[in-house]
């Protein structure tokens, strides 16, 4: 089998344009819904494995919606959840992360979220957008490239992308 170039992304296969999804800032009446995201492949996805339990969930949540660098969205599609994004900013930059839910995978879920971070990236003044995935998470990779990200380094099994989201003048 011929695998594709790691900067080349994989074609979808459904529109994009049929996946119409809304961010909305998460809240703290949004915990149950976010910790339920966590399902044993976004916990062997994730740098930090994921919360031991809800009560650390609980924790982690307030701290992230009292942090002003934080932005955390929760993605609907239909008025249904369907996943997560969070902007981790640093000054001009923001780091990106995104979960899809449990049997909304492979649908282009995740470039959709993706996309609709560039535009609240750039109302918050974001110049630039940066992910750290797992070298072997292929669907994640997938993703983002297909959201305009590029593959900028490679590094003890971590894929580092990104893109720019305004422009420099």
């Amino acid at each position: 089998m011929i695998r594709p170039s790691m900067d080349a992304p994989v074609p979808l296969t459904v529109p994009l344009e049929a996946l119409p999804i809304v961010l909305t800032p998460a809240m703290q009446g949004d915990a149950q819904l976010l910790y339920d995201l966590w399902d044993n492949e976004a916990r062997r996805q994730s740098f930090s494995g994921g919360p031991p339990n809800l009560d650390s969930h609980l924790a982690w949540l307030k701290a992230v919606l009292a942090n002003p660098q934080t932005h955390l969205f929760v993605a609907t599609e239909r008025n249904r959840p369907v996943g997560s994004a969070r902007l981790d900013v640093e000054g001009p930059a923001a780091t990106v992360s995104v979960m899809v839910a449990t049997g909304e995978r492979h649908r282009g879920l995740g470039t959709t979220i993706l996309c609709g971070l560039d535009t609240v990236a750039r109302n918050l003044g974001i110049a630039s957008l940066r992910a750290e995935i797992f070298e072997q998470n292929t669907d994640s990779r997938t993703a983002f490239g297909n959201a305009g990200y590029r593959i900028k380094e490679i590094k003890n099994g971590v894929v580092i992308m990104g893109k720019k989201v305004a422009d420099d003048s």
